[in-house]
């Protein structure tokens, strides 16, 4: 028998054996690079313009918020090889195998949300080649083929975003070239016009950008080597993530700053051709095929994150069948949907950060708070992968509770277009709702976990077959059955 892995990938939500993983730092750095290399990351630059705000200041608030979003982002990298679970399926730690439903929908709900845009963005830039095809026809093939790609599965998309990652870089540094040559950037720059709204407006947008990726991160890391320096692994998502964030985003503001009677993904095409070579043309095809891949990586992450929920109600063996159907009904379901709203990408993405912000802020507080304070990253893979929970529970009320007082804490900080909190009103509109829910989340966690004898829990953790302090002699080489009721 072959010992080459299979064309579509076996695995959805459960375990990666140590046999079965590889790769390297650098093509981590690249897929991640990747993961924002999109034009939709150039529509979170431009929240700053749209609150009337300049250049300079946009472009501060853009990298103060996008490493503030990414230092939550990279820690969870480091979660994927330690553990060799998906992101989502971690949180039953903290929450019980069904009380982490509340996170996992909302991380369900984000990506294919974000699938839904980057065909969109892809739509808009097939369009703005090709006008006579109009807005529908290209996000029905954009997305087709972004399901096909997300069915094959890892592999075929790490491959493609490593091959990527050095197209996009390319086109990156022209559009740089042409952004000096041709926009008035010392004349957008000599101005400094600020209000708190926008900057922490534009602050909040980058951030909420960078840990909306925080429920995919160890999807896609816990195929590394389990000895893979966790240092190096966040490092990895970090570099990777904050260089295309903060790059993309400050062209996309100098571009709504340049060319304000048109979108974000048509300036970039008029800057291109004014300066030549063919290069609006060729960023825009660029943007296509970008912007099919990353769709594909939302649709993958989307239905692992779905099969996790749903699996602690009803036993699931984590086939490819399964994940290809999964991953094919969700996707129909986003077409849908893209296709119903409008074409104002800018409008309805804006507000989609912001609500995807409240829903993950508090999660990421709690599960970080878990592993890198509470438990240390000691636990029972064996546990994890139970229906009932094993020695975690089918309701982490303390998990549970974290989180909604987390919520609860950020509804009066809460500024969007249909409700503005009494304490953003009175901060004239800004919303800080993003520090309030980090901290009130963590820190009613780790009072809440005081009364937890995490020492007794530790024995079972070691008696466990598989656990992350080192795999018993008696371990299985292949993943755990999934859906039993026994480890």
């Amino acid at each position: 028998m072959s010992d080459r892995p299979a064309v579509i990938e076996t695995h959805s939500f459960d375990y990666i054996p140590p046999t079965e993983r590889s790769g390297t730092i650098s093509s981590q750095v690249r897929f991640w690079f990747m993961v924002n290399a999109t034009l939709i990351t150039a529509f979170t630059g431009a929240v700053g313009p749209l609150f009337g705000m300049s250049l300079s200041w946009t472009l501060v608030a853009i990298v103060t918020g996008t490493i503030a979003g990414t230092l939550f982002q990279a820690f969870h990298g480091a979660q994927g090889p330690h553990m060799g679970l998906p992101q989502m399926i971690q949180s039953r730690v903290q929450f019980g195998s069904r009380g982490a439903i509340v996170p996992i929908l909302a991380a369900t709900i984000v990506p294919i949300g974000f699938a839904i845009f980057f065909v969109q963005t892809g739509a808009a830039a097939f369009t703005d080649l090709v006008p006579a095809t109009g807005f529908q026809l290209p996000q029905v093939v954009i997305g087709v083929l972004a399901i096909v790609l997300a069915i094959v599965g890892y592999r075929l998309i790490v491959r493609f975003e490593g091959i990527l990652a050095y197209i996009m870089g390319a086109n990156l540094v022209l559009l740089t070239v042409a952004a000096i040559a041709v926009l008035p950037l010392g004349e957008l720059l000599s101005v400094g016009t600020v209000t708190v709204v926008a900057f922490l407006a534009q602050f909040g947008a980058s951030a909420s950008y960078q840990i909306a990726i925080a429920p995919i991160v160890s999807d896609y890391t816990r195929y590394l080597p389990e000895r893979m320096p966790a240092a190096a692994v966040s490092a990895s998502v970090f570099v990777g993530t904050t260089l295309s964030a903060v790059w993309i985003e400050s062209l996309g503001a100098a571009v709504s700053l340049s060319y304000p009677d048109t979108d974000v993904i048509s300036g970039i095409r008029l800057m291109g051709d004014e300066w030549g070579f063919g290069l609006g043309i060729a960023t825009m095809a660029i943007a296509i095929v970008v912007c099919l891949v990353t769709a594909s990586i939302s649709f993958y992450s989307g239905s692992v994150s779905f099969l996790s929920a749903l699996e602690a109600f009803r036993p699931l063996k984590p086939t490819a069948r399964l994940r290809g159907w999964t991953i094919s009904i969700a996707g129909a379901l986003a077409l849908v949907a893209g296709l119903a709203m409008p074409d104002d990408i800018l409008t309805g993405f804006s507000t989609f950060l912001l609500l995807l912000g409240y829903l993950l802020i508090p999660w990421t507080a709690v599960n970080l708070t878990d592993y890198y304070l509470v438990r240390r990253g000691r636990y029972s893979i064996s546990d994890i992968l139970r229906s009932d929970g094993g020695i975690y529970g089918r309701w982490g009320g303390r998990g549970l509770i974290a989180y909604a007082l987390g919520i609860v804490a950020m509804v009066p900080f809460f500024s969007t277009g249909f409700y503005t909190g009494p304490v953003a009103a009175a901060l004239d509109g800004a919303d800080i709702s993003f520090v309030i829910g980090l901290i009130v989340s963590a820190v009613a966690y780790l009072l809440l976990m005081r009364s937890v004898d995490i020492d007794a829990e530790l024995v079972a953790v070691r008696t466990a077959p598989i656990n992350t302090l080192g795999f018993a002699e008696t371990a299985s080489p292949r993943s755990p059955i999934i859906g039993t009721e026994s480890s």
